[in-house]
C-alpha cells in the first residue's frame, strides 16, 4: 500500500514531468504511475478489509482425516479382539463374514 503510494508520486511528480521534459514516451508515465496507484489500492484494500484479495483459498478443520484401512489391518484387529476376549466367537463371524463380503 505504502510502496503503491510511493511510487505513484514518483510517477506523477517525476517520471511524467521527465518524460514531458525529454520528449520520452508519455504513455510510460502514465503507465507507470497507473501500475503504481493499482499497486497501492490493492494493498490498502488488503489491509482495511476483512477478507482482502485472497488468491488462495484454504480450509482447516479441528478433525484430521483418517484413511481407510485396508481389509487385512481390519481383520487383523479384529482377530485381536477375538483374542483378548473383547468380542465372542459369534460376533467375531459377523464381523468377518462382514469384512469378506467387502472384497
Amino acid at each position: 500500500m505504502v510502496g503503491g503510494g510511493v511510487f505513484a508520486i514518483i510517477g506523477l511528480t517525476v517520471v511524467i514531468p521527465a518524460m514531458k521534459e525529454n520528449g520520452g514516451p508519455l504513455w510510460f508515465g502514465g503507465l507507470w504511475t497507473l501500475l503504481a496507484a493499482t499497486g497501492g489500492l490493492i494493498g490498502a484494500y488488503n489491509f482495511f478489509s476483512e477478507e482482502g484479495i485472497a488468491t488462495e483459498e484454504f480450509s482447516y478443520t479441528s478433525e484430521p482425516k483418517t484413511s481407510n484401512p485396508s481389509i487385512e489391518s481390519r481383520l487383523s484387529k479384529l482377530n485381536e479382539l477375538k483374542e483378548k476376549g473383547l468380542i465372542n466367537a459369534h460376533e467375531y463371524e459377523l464381523k468377518r463374514s462382514e469384512l469378506l463380503n467387502q472384497i
